[in-house]
C-alpha cells in the first residue's frame, strides 16, 4: 500500500498553506454546529438500528425497513463499534458522541478529498489546482456534506478511496493483482454502504474495458468484490438473525414492488438543478460545470474518475424516485472535473470583448457574495432545527427535572411521529406532555410552566400566549424566525420546524 505524494514544492507555497488552514477552520466549525441529520434515513437506519443491535431503547422497530430486511448493516456495525468505544472511555452523552463523530468522519473526508484534488490537479496550471481546492473547501454546501455519517458519504469515501488507490497503482505501473483485489474489496464495501454505487462501478468497468484493455485484471478485482459481498452477508446475518441478501431484497421491494416510486417521482431536471447549485453558487456554477464538462470530454475522457461520475449521475436520472442527497457521493469530486476546465475558461475569458469581461466580473462577484452568504448560514444555522433545539434545551435545563408542554409533537419526534430515541436518552429528566389544540391552551396554561411549539403552529396565536402570561425564552434560530416573519408578511409559505420555547411569567 502507498499514498501518492504530490510534488514537495506544493507544500512550500504559503498561499496553499493558508488555503488549507482556512479550509480546516471552516470544516471544524461546521462539524461542531451541524447538530442532527440531513435526512431521517441517516439517523433511523444507522443510529437507531445500532441501538436495536445493542439491545438498547430504539425506534428501529417503528421503521418499516427493519421488518423488510432491505438495509445493509455495515454502517450499523461501524457505529456500534464507535459507540462502544465512546461508552468505554466515559463519553455517554449522545450529543457529545455525535459531535465527536462529525469531527472524526468530517476530518477524514476533508483530508481525503483534498488529497485526491491535489493529486489529480497537481500537474495542471495553478489556476486549476487553486480553483479546485477553493471550490472543494469553500463552496457553500460541500463542507456540510462531509459532516454526514450517512450511507451516501461512507460509500463515497470507500468507492473513491478504491478508485484512487487503483489509479495510483496504475500510474506507478504496478502490474500485480493485489491493487485490483484491494480495489474490488473497497468497491464491494462501498456497494453495501449504498447500493446505487453500482452506477459508479459501471463507469469504472466501462473505462477499464475501453481504455485499459486488460480484462484479466478484472479477475482479482472481482475476487475482492466477492470477498466484500461475503463479509457483508455475514454481517447482515448477524444483525437480522437469518440469512438474507439485502441487495436483492432492496431491489425487489423498491423497484419491482414500486416502494421507492410510491414516495414520489421527479424529473431528471432535479439533478441538473442540484449540480448547478452546489458547486459554488449560481449562476457562475453553471459556467464552471460547463467548462469542466467540455474539458473532460475533450481531454480527460481517459480518466476513470470522469466516467464514474458520468455513469453515477446518468444512472440516477433513470431512477424514478429522486432526492438531492442521492448525488452526495460524487459532489466532493466535482471540483476535480471543474479544475480541469478552469485553464480553458481563463483563456476564453481573456479572449472575449471588454463588455463581456465586465459582465462576467459582475457574474463572478454576485456568485461569490451569494456563496459566502450561504456558507455563513450553513456554518451558523444547523439544518436540523428540531434536534438543534433539543440541544439548546439540554444546555438550558441540564439534568434538572423539568416538564415541557408541546403542541401535537415534541422536537424529539419527526413529522411522521417517529421518536428520536437515541437523542432522547441524553435528557432522561426532561418530561413531555402534549396538548392537541389551542382550544385547550387556557386549561394547559394552569399547569404548564414551559410550552414549546413550531413557528408554523404558533403564528397568529402569539398574542394568546402573551395574554396567558407567557414570554419567549429562545427559539432554535433567531435568524430563521425572522425569515419566517418576513415570509408570512409577504404571504409566502414559511419554513418548517423552527421551534420556540415559552415560559410562564412568575
Amino acid at each position: 500500500m502507498f499514498l501518492a505524494e504530490p510534488p514537495g514544492s506544493l507544500w512550500n507555497d504559503w498561499r496553499l498553506r493558508m488555503l488549507f488552514i482556512g479550509a480546516m477552520v471552516i470544516q471544524v466549525i461546521i462539524c461542531f454546529t451541524s447538530v442532527g441529520f440531513f435526512h431521517p434515513d441517516q439517523h433511523f437506519q444507522i443510529i437507531e438500528f445500532s441501538s436495536y443491535q445493542l439491545h438498547k431503547p430504539s425506534a428501529a422497530p417503528a421503521v418499516w425497513e427493519l421488518s423488510a430486511r432491505i438495509r445493509p448493516t455495515l454502517q450499523v456495525y461501524l457505529f456500534s463499534f464507535y459507540y462502544k468505544i465512546c461508552t468505554a472511555v466515559g463519553l455517554k452523552d449522545p450529543y457529545t458522541q455525535l459531535t465527536l463523530l462529525r469531527l472524526l468522519f468530517g476530518g477524514l473526508l476533508w483530508a481525503f478529498f483534498n488529497w485526491i484534488t491535489v493529486y489529480y490537479l497537481r500537474n495542471e496550471k495553478r489556476i486549476a489546482l487553486y480553483g479546485g481546492l477553493l471550490l472543494l473547501n469553500f463552496s457553500w454546501v460541500l463542507p456540510y456534506t462531509r459532516t454526514l455519517y450517512s450511507s451516501e458519504m461512507l460509500s463515497s469515501l470507500l468507492f473513491f478511496g478504491g478508485l484512487f488507490y487503483y489509479d495510483c497503482s496504475r500510474q506507478k505501473n504496478d502490474r500485480q493483482g493485489l491493487p485490483a483485489m484491494v480495489t474490488g474489496l473497497l468497491f464491494g464495501l462501498a456497494f453495501y454502504a449504498r447500493f446505487q454505487t453500482a452506477f459508479a462501478m459501471g463507469g469504472f468497468l466501462f473505462w477499464s474495458l475501453l481504455w485499459e484493455k486488460r480484462p484479466m485484471k478484472l479477475l482479482p478485482l472481482g475476487l475482492g468484490f466477492l470477498l466484500a459481498i461475503g463479509l457483508n452477508v455475514a454481517l447482515d446475518y448477524g444483525f437480522y438473525h437469518q440469512l438474507v441478501f439485502t441487495p436483492y431484497d432492496y431491489f425487489r421491494v423498491n423497484l419491482i414492488e414500486g416502494k421507492a416510486a410510491s414516495m414520489g417521482t421527479t424529473s431528471f431536471l432535479l439533478y441538473i438543478g442540484v449540480l448547478a447549485a452546489v458547486v459554488l453558487a449560481p449562476p457562475l456554477s453553471i459556467l464552471l460545470l460547463s467548462a469542466g464538462l467540455y474539458r473532460s470530454i475533450r481531454d480527460k475522457y481517459k480518466q476513470p474518475v470522469w466516467w464514474t461520475i458520468l455513469f453515477f449521475v446518468v444512472g440516477h436520472c433513470f431512477v424514478a424516485h429522486k432526492e438531492e442527497r442521492f448525488l452526495f457521493p460524487v459532489l466532493n469530486v466535482l471540483p476535480v472535473v471543474i479544475g480541469w476546465g478552469l485553464p480553458a475558461l481563463a483563456d476564453w475569458y481573456r479572449s472575449v470583448k471588454r463588455g463581456t469581461r465586465t459582465a462576467l466580473k459582475a457574474l463572478l462577484g454576485f456568485s461569490i457574495v451569494l456563496n459566502v452568504f450561504l456558507l455563513l448560514v450553513s456554518l451558523l444555522v444547523p439544518y436540523s432545527q428540531s434536534l438543534y433545539f433539543t440541544w439548546q434545551l439540554k444546555r438550558q435545563f441540564g439534568d434538572r427535572p423539568t416538564t415541557i408542554y408541546a403542541l401535537e409533537r415534541t422536537p424529539f419526534e419527526t413529522d411522521a411521529g417517529l421518536p428520536l430515541t437515541f437523542y432522547r436518552s441524553g435528557m432522561p429528566n426532561l418530561e413531555w406532555e402534549k396538548w392537541r389544540s389551542y382550544d385547550s391552551l387556557s386549561y394547559v396554561s394552569q399547569q404548564a410552566k414551559y410550552v414549546t411549539v413550531t413557528y408554523n403552529r404558533i403564528e397568529g396565536n402569539t398574542a394568546l400566549l402573551e395574554r396567558l402570561g407567557y414570554e419567549k425564552c429562545f427559539c432554535s434560530s433567531s435568524f430563521l424566525w425572522k425569515i419566517n416573519e418576513w415570509l408570512k408578511a409577504s404571504h409566502v409559505n414559511t419554513l418548517n420546524d423552527i421551534w420556540v420555547l415559552y415560559k410562564r411569567k412568575s
